[in-house]
């Protein structure tokens, strides 16, 4: 059987997409788990996936100090994969588990995360953009993913031609998949793609980012109206879902509802409109 090395793309911070992929990795055969984790924790999922109760996982990643997030953050939406794992190579000794993302990149998302929920504040406080700051901390994110992706590239190819034998591999990754995929394939190593969760609607702020993205393929800079645009509806989405839910999941799910719902009635006016 030949090679094959699957990257899973989940949508970021949804506990529903990670227990659609935990159900997916029981009924899969693989060799290699790549999980978009931290390297450095590799020995703690190896003692997981021997049975290590989960409790004292989370502790010695509490213990170990290297998340720049808070821990409850970190582990809500990655528990149900975690829990997948834990117990599998004593079925499965052959099993291999890789964490591959950078620690330092990490730790820099977090650190654009926190500037960006600054500026949030501040729009959800005055009511005012400041353009050139949204633009700023934009493209610093973009770089920042770009170097990302370079390196974990980097760090799954390497690994990835380091283990022998036939290997089916798994590699769990969030919509940046998509730029691993052509870096693995570049790799000459035959990979595919698979979506997990679909449909997905993106949020106001990934709409942002990825705009922003397309705009500087292009050659030119998004607009200040439309930053102005999608950074007010991300203000909204942080205050009218995300401060109001329970957890991420409520909060997107009832955005999605309402959007969908407001589409649906602008749809119907325009329909009575050319009656």
């Amino acid at each position: 059987m030949p090679d094959k090395f699957e990257i899973w793309v989940l949508p970021p911070n949804l506990r529903t997409a990670s227990e659609v992929v935990a159900e997916s990795l029981k009924k899969v055969d693989f060799d290699i788990l790549y999980l978009n984790i931290q390297r450095g924790l590799d020995h703690l999922i190896e003692d997981l996936a021997l049975g290590a109760p989960y409790e004292q996982f989370i502790e010695e990643v509490k213990r170990l100090d290297i998340l720049r997030e808070p821990i409850s953050s970190w582990e809500r939406p990655l528990k149900p994969i975690l829990l997948a794992i834990r117990g599998l190579k004593l079925r499965r000794p052959h099993l291999r588990f890789i964490c591959y993302r950078s620690p330092e990149l990490e730790n820099l998302f977090v650190e654009k995360a926190e500037r960006a929920a600054i500026l949030t504040f501040r729009v959800n406080s005055t009511g005012r953009v400041d353009i050139e700051e949204w633009r700023r901390i934009i493209y610093e994110i973009l770089d920042a993913g770009d170097s990302s992706i370079e390196d974990e590239a980097r760090y799954i190819f390497e690994t990835y031609t380091g283990i022998g034998g036939r290997r089916r591999a798994i590699c769990i990754s969030d919509f940046s998949g998509r730029h691993i995929l052509s870096r693995i394939r570049d790799a000459g190593i035959n990979a595919t793609l698979r979506y997990t969760v679909l449909p997905y609607h993106f949020t106001p702020i990934e709409v942002l980012v990825r705009e922003a993205a397309r705009m500087l393929r292009r050659g030119t800079n998004i607009s200040g109206e439309r930053i102005i645009r999608l950074v007010r509806l991300h203000a909204e989405f942080i205050r009218e879902y995300i401060l109001t839910s329970v957890d991420y999941d409520e909060a997107y799910n009832r955005w999605v509802r309402d959007k969908r719902f407001k589409e649906y009635q602008d749809k119907k006016c325009s329909i009575i409109r050319n009656i």
